[in-house]
């Protein structure tokens, strides 16, 4: 029972870091040149989640929906994290 908690604890932290990115990317936009975007626990979680969604981006390409401003790839990370926990049986 702890391993699937443990599990779970960690696709929740692959959630976070997925949202803290898509919040970083847009405070980015609005933020301009801030000191504290270029800290290093924000480079981290920026690197963190463009690796998290990286084969996500590449699939969504392949599949020809990466077109246009908006990213996509957050939403069907989220998506299959959320399948995945399902199918394991913690979600």
């Amino acid at each position: 029972m702890e391993i699937l908690y443990l599990i779970h604890l960690f696709f929740q932290a692959i959630l976070l870091i997925i949202f803290a990115g898509v919040v970083l990317s847009w405070v980015e936009v609005g933020a301009g040149r801030a000191s504290w975007l270029y800290s290093p626990p924000i480079n981290l979680i920026r690197e963190l989640s463009f690796q998290i969604l990286r084969p996500f981006r590449l699939f969504l390409e392949r599949i020809g929906l990466r077109r246009g401003p908006i990213d996509f790839s957050p939403v069907v990370a989220w998506l299959a994290i959320v399948l995945i926990e399902r199918m394991i049986g913690i979600g």
